[in-house]
């Protein structure tokens, strides 16, 4: 058998690409490739081992762009990390994360992750955070509905959303997020029960599930300036009893009446701000 190559510079090629998402298809079931079109993220640096042309183990990061508690904070998140099952049980999965992590701390004192299976990460420092959702009745009230439903196959929508995400204000200053929109793209295509719908009044795209039902769940909102959860709930039109908020509300002018704790999956090295408080990073990505 040929000797396994590693490389780190394949990112951004077609080649490299091609091999990724046929890697994290193959491996997850997931096809990312719907980002040729909608835009992958340039900040992505990729380590891999390689087997001729073939990509047999990976491991990506790319940047995150964190508010926590006050102060925007540079930091790493990892994602893509497969091996191939004809490969596992022979350190490369050990190897390339040890690989992207001294990049990562080389550069930044936080590297953050999501995963079913913690017990592969802990070893390498990372430690569970627990999230919580936030949530209350609503009082009916007189509503003024004007909103368009977008949809990433119109590239006029896309533009649309690619346009207010360059202009992207942190939807809490507790802990938020403004990434690249790449993932954001591809868990509304995984995802057809978000509902992406554009408020121009407000000038806001928000993300939300179960918008027809007694309650409502409001996902993510892309905007230069947050507006107030009233606002979002009357430029909807939505008449419901109830509405669930994913993301930490502090800048929505909303008391919660409810937190309840969930675990997302997410995974820290390094500090991590608002940690030990109720706080929701958007769940918006894959």
């Amino acid at each position: 058998m040929k000797p396994l190559d590693f490389r780190s510079d394949y990112a951004h090629s077609s080649e490299g690409l091609s091999e990724l998402t046929r890697l994290i298809y193959d491996v997850f079931e997931v096809d990312v490739s719907p980002l040729d079109r909608l835009g992958h993220d340039p900040s992505v640096v990729a380590f891999g081992w390689w087997l001729g042309n073939e990509l047999v183990a990976n491991v990506s990061l790319y940047e995150r762009r964190l508010w926590l508690m006050g102060e925007q904070v540079p930091a790493f998140g990892v994602q893509s990390v497969a091996v191939r099952p004809e490969w596992r049980g022979k350190g490369l999965f050990r190897d390339l994360m040890r690989r992207a992590l001294s990049f990562a701390d080389a550069r930044v004192n936080l590297v953050i992750l999501a995963t079913g299976t913690p017990s592969l990460y802990t070893p390498f420092g990372f430690r569970q955070i627990k999230e919580a959702t936030f949530s209350a009745g609503l009082v009916q009230q007189q509503t003024r509905a004007r909103y368009r439903l977008l949809s990433l196959d119109e590239e006029r929508d896309v533009a649309v959303l690619r346009d207010i995400f360059s202009r992207r204000s942190p939807t809490s200053l507790v802990a938020s997020a403004c990434d690249h929109p790449a993932l954001f793209m591809l868990k509304v295509v995984e995802t057809p029960e978000i509902e992406l719908l554009h408020l121009p009044d407000l000038d806001a795209v928000v993300a939300v599930k179960g918008r027809e039902g007694p309650s409502m769940t409001l996902l993510d909102i892309v905007a230069p300036s947050i507006p107030s959860l009233e606002e979002i709930v009357s430029a909807l039109g939505y008449t419901g009893e109830r509405i669930d908020v994913h993301l930490t509300p502090d800048r929505l002018s909303w008391t919660p009446e409810e937190q309840t704790p969930v675990d997302n999956g997410y995974m820290v090295r390094g500090f991590f701000a608002p940690e030990g408080r109720a706080y929701m990073l958007s769940a918006m990505r894959i």
